[in-house]
């Protein structure tokens, strides 16, 4: 290679050998392209395509080939990462490092579906094992479950033996669990000559001590680039403990194509909640006079509440959270816990009278809770249609109460996504209405999607039911569209896509100007003759 043709020699001992040898010194190092590469008298850059070699780049730019090795010395990112691959070598060393596959859910596996573990899908019947999980994104990565293989062979006269799969279709995998016994007795693998996981093939050398000797192999093996796809919306499950543990598949993608990350409009990292998009609940308890327009924009909202993000029909505690924001240890987030937490305050103020058209701005109020804590653009007009129109219905059946006006609690589920944030550009939510009808307690179930409302059929006595009801309708939209919940102000990236751009990072180099580069190499060449 002519960049170590001027290179000095040296005496150097090589291993354990008794006299040195005159060799070049590799350690000498010239900082004179150094000098050079932060001088732009000295460079220009050039941009490569795709498929270029650094010897035809030489040749094009200088005339000559070899050459090649001022690009690495004048490029610190290439010098570390090396030369850009080209597109279809990019794509296949991708597939190479990320040949597993990514199952997302929204189901909470924070204490199960843990690594080693049998994951089956329902439907699919798929099975795979797990490899990691990733919790920030709900990912688990399953890859294939192994088979057993015993292989029997003796070594040759110098020790070594090579073991070799007849089918090509199949990979060792999984050497540490491999049991070599020599005689029925187990024995350590020695150091791998060649070959091992991923290969048709492997050797070893157990050493002339062990020549001629018989040793049986009991191997894992897997099938060379098996996909396992389990289906959208099935149930996977897993034994751990004793216990099934289940799971719902919301995707199945190879790995490489999985998320690796979501990015801002800044290219900035940005977490997101891992069980997105969820329903979450905001619970209002109020007072009406009548049914009138303005009976309903005066309803007097008696109590408020919200449900936790994991669980729509549990409540977050707000006199503990509004105790933690007072000492400055909390920060609500949140569309649903924001607002609620803003209106909480108000009910609970004794100087203020909290009404709908304050929560929702019903009557006009453009400062409301809902209108101040959804996000920017947010239009409540079907919101409140919806909530108008049943408020009044409720009114014409439901009991009075002992101060002879209308009691109704109003559950609204909303969308969330994975910043929090309540989705309602669809007009997608459901509404249960709590009211009494001759002193018995009714919940009328709403589903509202893009405009039209639609009430269950059923008349629900129980809350769970009417909960249940409703969530089933959500859940379904959510199914049909979850490609669309990624808010628009985020971009996700998957591992192919980060592959992708750290290599097309690379290809914007530095090069010597072809003017100065027989100067600039011929000084260079005479230092390391003068050292």
């Amino acid at each position: 290679m002519s960049y170590f043709t001027n290179f000095p020699f040296t005496n150097y001992v090589f291993g354990n050998q008794p006299a040195p040898t005159v060799f070049q010194n590799m350690g000498v190092y010239v900082d004179l392209i150094d000098f050079a590469k932060d001088d732009a008298a000295f460079y220009t850059y050039y941009d490569l395509q795709n498929g270029d070699r650094p010897d035809q780049i030489s040749q094009k730019l200088y005339g000559r080939p070899d050459l090649h090795w001022t690009f690495a010395i004048l490029n610190d990112e290439i010098k570390i990462q090396g030369w850009p691959l080209s597109n279809t070598d990019l794509t296949a060393k991708v597939k190479k490092d990320y040949p597993n596959t990514t199952i997302t859910t929204r189901t909470d596996i924070s204490a199960k579906f843990k690594v080693g573990s049998t994951v089956t899908g329902s439907v699919s019947q798929t099975k795979g094992k797990v490899l990691r999980r990733r919790l920030d994104f709900g990912q688990i990565i399953v890859g294939q479950i192994s088979e057993d293989n015993q292989i029997t062979q003796t070594t040759d006269v110098k020790g070594y033996i090579k073991l070799e799969l007849s089918d090509t279709n199949l990979r060792f995998t999984e050497l540490a669990d491999w049991i070599i016994t020599k005689s029925g007795v187990a024995v350590t693998a020695p150091t791998i000559v060649s070959g091992g996981a991923g290969y048709t093939f492997i050797e070893y050398n157990f050493g002339k001590s062990n020549a001629n000797v018989e040793y049986v192999f009991n191997t894992k093996v897997i099938e060379k680039d098996k996909t396992l796809t389990f289906n959208a919306g099935e149930q996977i499950t897993t034994i751990e403990d004793e216990v099934t543990q289940f799971a719902i598949v919301d995707s199945s993608v190879l790995e490489y194509n999985a998320t690796h990350h979501y990015e801002d409009a800044n290219g900035k990292y940005v977490d997101i909640t891992p069980n997105a998009p969820f329903i979450q609940r905001i619970s209002v308890e109020i007072e009406l006079d009548g049914a009138t327009d303005a009976n309903v924009n005066n309803a007097v909202v008696k109590s408020i509440s919200a449900s936790t993000t994991l669980d729509y029909s549990a409540n977050v505690t707000l006199t503990d959270i509004q105790k933690n924001i007072d000492k400055g240890f909390y920060t609500t987030t949140g569309s649903v816990l924001k607002a609620t937490v803003d209106a909480y305050n108000d009910v609970i103020n004794t100087d203020i009278t909290k009404t709908l058209d304050g929560l929702t701005g019903m009557g006009g109020a453009t400062d409301n809770d809902f209108g101040n804590n959804f996000p920017s653009g947010t239009n409540l007009t079907q919101l409140n249609s919806e909530l108008r129109t049943e408020l009044k219905a409720a009114v014409g059946v439901a009991d009075t109460n002992t101060n002879s006006k209308y009691t109704v609690t109003v559950h609204m589920f909303f969308l969330i996504d994975n910043q929090l944030d309540a989705i309602l550009s669809n007009n997608v939510f459901g509404a249960v209405y709590e009211y009494k009808v001759s002193s018995v307690k009714t919940f009328k179930v709403n589903y509202v999607s893009s405009g039209t409302a639609t009430t269950s059929a059923q008349v629900h006595t129980k809350s769970s039911d009417a909960f249940t009801d409703i969530a089933v309708d959500l859940e379904a939209y959510i199914q049909a569209n979850l490609s669309t919940f990624n808010p628009a102000v985020l971009t996700t990236v998957t591992y192919f896509n980060r592959a992708t751009k750290s290599n097309d990072a690379l290809r914007s180099i530095k090069v010597l100007k072809p003017s100065i580069i027989e100067q600039v190499v011929q000084t260079f060449n005479n230092v390391l003759i003068e050292s």
